[in-house]
């Protein structure tokens, strides 16, 4: 495995708008990424920016690939800086982490065979409407932008305090669904959560795909405790939740 550092050259970044024209632009990056491997294997990778990552005064992007194959190490449009990845992990290692992941969790829908797959924070945000709804006997069969404004003209929530403390007791439930996503995948990849901040939570449209298509992320940094390296290893090479191919799933460890 290769651990990969890839920016714009400077004559690139420098000289052009294309900086500005691939950021935020997941769809195309990946295949611009794609680019740099003969065999054209899977690769994980995670955008950043220069100003963040390498205090430059300019806020380019900035790509971190894992990758099996070993990308070329001459572009036009990139400079690339490449390592062997291939750390050694014992049970009981304590590890920082960076992960960029979509979320997501499966709901069975009455009637129908297959589970509907769903975005974890918007999900989160409906079933917290629907249980204060019910427990109201208001209607839960309305749409969940229109929940909120019907529980608000139940007479529980006729004032400003009131609605702020549902609004912060949605917050937390909404964080809440989003650490336990996270946390109840070390069962089955090796790791237990010592702690994690989830933030950073956004819609990513792909326009260059679909009008209408895109996905949501959420950025979680915090510290796990490798419970099986195997298996744990395997979660690196492999990544971590769905939309892979738009910058999502590759986890970044450090020792501490």
């Amino acid at each position: 495995m290769y651990l990969s550092r890839i920016e714009l050259t400077a004559a690139i970044a420098n000289y052009s708008q294309l900086g500005l024209l691939l950021k935020e632009r997941s769809y195309g990056m990946h295949r611009l990424l794609w680019d740099l491997f003969e065999s054209k294997e899977r690769f994980l990778f995670r955008e950043e920016n220069t100003q963040d990552q390498l205090g430059m005064e300019r806020h380019l992007p900035l790509y971190y690939v894992l990758s099996v194959e070993k990308p070329v190490l001459e572009s036009p449009i990139f400079k690339i800086d490449t390592k062997p990845f291939s750390p050694s992990l014992s049970r009981g290692d304590q590890l920082a982490f960076k992960l960029r992941a979509n979320p997501i969790v499966a709901r069975k829908v009455e009637g129908k065979k297959n589970s509907s797959k769903h975005d974890v924070v918007m999900d989160a945000q409906r079933q917290f409407l629907i249980a204060a709804c019910k427990a109201r006997g208001l209607s839960c069969l309305e749409k969940k932008s229109d929940l909120r404004a019907l529980l608000f003209g139940h007479a529980d929530f006729q004032n400003y305090e009131q609605r702020k403390e549902f609004s912060d007791a949605l917050d937390v439930a909404t964080e809440t669904a989003a650490v336990d996503w996270i946390k109840k995948r070390g069962v089955t990849h090796g790791y237990e959560l010592n702690s994690v901040e989830a933030t950073g939570y956004r819609w990513n449209a792909l326009p260059e795909k679909d009008r209408n298509a895109g996905f949501s992320s959420m950025d979680y940094e915090g510290v796990v405790t490798v419970e099986d390296p195997e298996l744990f290893m395997q979660m690196l090479v492999s990544g971590l939740g769905p939309s892979k191919a738009f910058g999502c799933g590759l986890m970044l460890v450090r020792r501490i």
